[in-house]
């Protein structure tokens, strides 16, 4: 099942596969059989498609520490489509929000031109206005999905269903002083492609600002039976290593890397959940059971029943979060980058 492939920073082929998964894994990890068997169909089928494979391999790069799946096929329109529902809920408060804030309010820049790629429903383009940090009229958003374009365009704020890699002319402004990526860079593919456009379109002095998921997080789930981080949704690993390679590579300063401060409340609520989310993948377990058949009634008190016998039930696992939760850091990595 294995076979030759390329980092898609480095171009090396030198890597060790980490897990495979078929098409009928990658469907079950976004969408259960028991929750719309004919969807979870359609999603199995179109998943197939994209990737032109009946699996998918994830692999990390030797060289450069990148770990990207084999193919490295991004999701598209239809696959978001499917997996996610019309009223998708997007979060209100990041730690890279606050952190992008303070860049934007400490350059000193009046009234600065904002790109934001991949919006969601305008969460961190609200602080930007309640803020005042720059005119409304500055702010570009790009957002695919109909309930947050329009949250978007409710704010007065132009918002844009366009792929930057092909239709950047469409944009309303050349040049912009920040282009901000958050939880975007590791649902993309053609990443060299990707940046060059942004470098395009990126005043002299301008930044571009990226919040991906941090990878130590990732592997300690992927290790201790919690979510993997399934493609085509995640296609793209990114570390600090492999974030210094991709700056070399594409002639860019990468000015900041670091990592959202480890809170052991938040990690253990985030991990024994995703435990039960990832048990629940199994149409015959208890997890389904509780998650997809139960009356609905009973679904919120049982979850939370079984996440925490799940807790106490767990002491070695309990104990590795002690040892190494402080290298682990938060779920997020945030990076800085300019010309």
């Amino acid at each position: 099942m294995d076979s030759i492939s390329y980092c898609p920073i480095c171009s090396s082929n030198n890597s060790r596969r980490l897990w495979t998964a078929s098409n009928s894994d990658q469907a079950s990890h976004f969408l259960s059989p028991l929750e719309n068997s004919k969807k979870y169909e359609l999603l199995k089928k179109h998943i197939k498609y994209l990737q032109k494979s009946p699996f998918i391999n994830v692999k990390k790069c030797l060289d450069c520490s990148f770990i990207y799946s084999d193919p490295y096929i991004g999701g598209d329109k239809i696959f978001y489509d499917l997996i996610f529902s019309k009223t998708n809920k997007y979060p209100q408060n990041r730690w890279e929000f606050q952190k992008s804030i303070d860049v934007i309010n400490n350059s000193c820049l009046v009234n600065p031109k904002i790109l934001e790629i991949g919006s969601g429903d305008g969460a961190f383009i609200r602080k930007l206005i309640k803020k005042r940090l720059t005119l409304k009229s500055n702010i570009t958003s790009i957002e695919y999905s109909e309930y947050g374009k329009s949250r978007i365009e409710k704010m007065g704020i132009q918002c844009l269903s366009i792929d930057i890699k092909v239709d950047k002319n469409k944009l309303p402004y050349e040049k912009y002083d920040f282009i901000c990526l958050f939880q975007v860079l590791e649902h993309m593919d053609d990443i060299h492609k990707l940046i060059n456009i942004l470098k395009n379109i990126l005043t002299n002095k301008g930044e571009i600002l990226i919040a991906v998921p941090n990878e130590k997080i990732i592997d300690f789930n992927e290790q201790n039976k919690a979510l993997l981080d399934m493609p085509p949704n995640h296609i793209g690993r990114w570390s600090k290593s492999s974030f210094i390679k991709f700056c070399e590579i594409n002639k860019i300063k990468l000015i900041e890397n670091n990592v959202e401060p480890f809170s052991l409340k938040r990690f253990l609520l985030m991990f024994f959940s995703y435990r039960f989310l990832r048990k629940a993948q199994n149409v015959n377990s208890i997890a389904a059971y509780i998650k997809y058949k139960m009356n609905k009634k009973l679904v919120w008190i049982c979850t939370r029943l079984y996440i925490i016998i799940d807790l106490i039930s767990s002491p070695h696992i309990l104990l590795k979060i002690y040892i190494s939760g402080s290298n682990l850091g938060g779920e997020t990595q945030f990076s800085r980058l300019s010309k």
